[in-house]
């Protein structure tokens, strides 16, 4: 397989290696920043701690490059400022870990002269989120596909699905952490069935319970996005328990209570990495 380094967003997308004569060589994630939050209290020993959080690390690429003559190797030098150096973040990609994606913007680009036309590239970005991700979210999910790793936390069950029809359902979560909206990650679950005296759905793995107390019909829509209800696009958090949905890693059993009919619901997000 051919190694290739590729930035994209909404705006852009680009294969760093289709410049010709740079040749990806390897890449390194440094250490992950935990930042524990603790309170000292007079008269007890230790501390107690809070919720902890995770801090932004750093991913380098390495790069060589071999121009034709000094000229090629300046024009190189200056492409790669221009690429790398934006005002807006944005997405890499490696072959090295082809199931992966980083949110990322470029703090340096170290570079080694080791001739007038030949030379080394360590650059560095910043992985702002604190974790990366799946490069696909799982509406796109199929093990057959070859677009997700095993080795991502992924396993070969072929009874996974992420949109189901009946009120007791498994969900699975291939990150190796929790998926929570209140650490902004990305979450959307798409809701559709008719009630007359509202829902609850319930993930017994995490204890977690949301509600909704309000009456729906089969032709609307409802949207739980991160921490926010949404029922035909416009936001109905004063007719729910304002409860935030979580995903352990591994499995989720959820189960919807209430005189519901006509029911589907859809989970889609991305497994997250540390």
């Amino acid at each position: 397989m051919k190694k290739e380094v590729k930035m994209f967003n909404d705006e852009i997308t680009t294969t760093l290696t289709d410049i010709k004569g740079l040749k990806f060589l390897d890449y390194e994630e440094e250490g992950v920043e935990l930042q524990t939050n603790t309170q000292a209290i007079n008269g007890v020993d230790g501390v107690l701690l809070g919720p902890s959080t995770f801090g932004p690390f750093n991913l380098v690429l390495n790069f060589s490059f071999k121009g034709v003559d000094n000229k090629d190797y300046k024009l190189v030098k200056q492409k790669l400022r221009g690429l790398l150096f934006r005002r807006e973040p944005f997405y890499i990609w490696h072959s090295d870990a082809p199931g992966k994606k980083y949110a990322v913007y470029c703090e340096e680009n170290a570079i080694e002269d080791l001739t007038s036309y030949f030379g080394t590239f360590a650059i560095k970005f910043t992985v702002y989120k604190g974790y990366s991700e799946s490069l696909y979210l799982t509406d796109q999910f199929s093990l057959g596909d070859g677009k997700w790793q095993f080795e991502n936390g992924l396993v070969p069950d072929n009874t996974i699905k992420y949109k189901h029809t009946r009120s007791l359902f498994d969900i699975f979560n291939g990150s190796n952490d929790t998926i929570d909206p209140r650490h902004s990650h990305e979450l959307k679950i798409r809701i559709r069935l008719a009630t007359d005296t509202g829902f609850k759905l319930v993930n017994k793995e995490t204890g977690d319970i949301f509600e909704y107390k309000g009456k729906l019909k089969a032709n609307q829509s409802f949207l739980i996005d991160g921490g926010y209800p949404y029922k035909d696009q416009k936001r109905c958090g004063r007719q729910t328990n304002h409860g935030i949905i979580k995903l352990a890693p591994g499995y989720n059993t959820f189960e919807v209570w209430g005189k519901i009919s006509n029911f589907e619901i859809e989970f889609v997000f991305p497994f997250i990495y540390r």
